[in-house]
This record gives structure tokens, sequence and C-alpha cells, in this order.
């Protein structure tokens, strides 16, 4: 079928943990702890420790241990806080806010990088988890698609029209795997790759979302809606 539409305390001199405080940052160090907010209202933020920093062309981004224990590349955005170790506690008149929101006037335009719009981390599944769960997945990570994984490995993705078609077909939910469900040729970008780009990849692949990779690594999640917000806008 065609796709349609993943806290180490540190301590002082003293022994003492410092304390954690979510603040503007623009960059982070080892050792920060990053807080990616969900599109999900009243759904918990994912939270991860910075093991390592990274530049890409200019761009910083992280490796980052999750509080479920993956680990991933991070291209922080707008949904991306950071969390400095000893860091005075945000006042009501100073309140913390997403590290990398675009500045007025300045929001990401076509031929900007994907990775501006992207949402990460990735919401991934095992290809032989049941239909059963990948619908629970879906409805638990509050996406639309996910990014397959065979051996630990990202592979293809499964969408929520993939689960609608199975079951429009009369497909047992405890019987029919992920991997009977994804899309059999999988499409890929590079979070370098323009907004504009990704956008004709979507048309000429008939695909609601591309996964992002910056070369073995998944490193992001791009949707019709997220090319389209930025087409329309210009």
């Amino acid at each position: 079928m065609r796709e349609s539409d993943d806290l180490a305390g540190v301590s002082s001199a003293t022994g003492l943990t410092p304390s954690r405080t979510e603040v503007v940052a623009v960059r982070a160090a080892i050792g920060d702890e990053i807080v990616v907010e969900t599109e999900t209202v009243g759904r918990t933020p994912r939270r991860g420790e910075v093991l390592e920093v990274l530049v890409t062309g200019g761009e910083e981004h992280y490796r980052i241990r999750w509080d479920d224990g993956h680990e991933s590349l991070l291209f922080p955005g707008p949904d991306t806080r950071i969390v400095h170790v000893g860091a005075d506690e945000p006042s009501a008149e100073h309140p913390s806010s997403p590290s990398r929101a675009a500045p007025a006037g300045q929001a990401p335009g076509p031929d900007d990088p994907v990775r501006t719009v992207m949402a990460t981390p990735v919401a991934t599944i095992d290809g032989g988890a049941s239909l059963r769960a990948v619908a629970q997945r879906l409805t638990a990570a509050g996406v639309g698609a996910l990014v397959v994984l065979d051996g630990g490995k990202p592979v293809s993705v499964v969408s929520e029209r993939d689960v609608v078609n199975a079951l429009a077909d009369g497909a047992d939910v405890d019987v029919v795997w992920a991997m009977d469900m994804m899309s059999p040729e999988a499409v890929w970008a590079s979070p370098a790759d323009s907004v504009r780009d990704v956008a004709g990849i979507m048309e000429q692949a008939d695909i609601r979302h591309v996964p992002l990779r910056d070369g073995d690594a998944l490193v992001g999640m791009v949707s019709s809606r997220d090319v389209l917000t930025v087409l329309l806008r210009t």
C-alpha cells in the first residue's frame, strides 16, 4: 500500500545536584536536557539528555538519549526547549519559550532547509508489530505516520491511511503486521533538502509524509501540512 499520511543529574563539586530549569537557549551543551513539545494537547513533552553536540553545514544538532532509553539525532526546532543545569527559575515576567522559535518576519520559506519545519524525534514501530499495535502507537504518539524498523533500522513508513485500508479489506488486527501494510518503496529526503523540493517529492510519489535521514541516521519527519503551511504563506 502507498503511505499517506522516539535525566541524568549532574553533581556539583559539593556533591549536590543543581536544579534544571527550562529557559530560553540557542545552544545546548553535553549534559543539558532537551524538551520537545508535542502537537497533542495534554500530552507529556518528550525529554532527553544531550550526549554529543554536532555541527553539519553550520547547523548545530545533538545526539540525544531519550527518556525511553532510545538514542537519536535532533535538529532543534520551534517545539524544542533546552534545560541548562543550574539555571535560575524563570519568572512570570520572563517565562520559558522554545529555543529556536523563528524571529518575527523570518518564518521558513520554500527554499529553506526542510529541517526548519520537520518533526522530531520520529515516532517508530517494529515491522513485526500487529495492526492493533500500529493503531495504538499512532494514537499514543499523536501522529499520522510511523517509520517502520527492521532490526532497528528504518525501512519504510506506515500511515493512518494504511491502517484504514487494511481494516476496510477485513484484516485481522492481531494477525496483519506493520511490514504487511507499509509502503513497499520507501521515499526518503535529507534535512538539507528545501521545503519546495520535499513538496515536489510528495507530489511525485503521491504521499503525505516523508522521513528525513542524515546519512544512516533518522532525524525527522515532515508532513504535507508542514510544507503546505510554508508554501501557502508565500
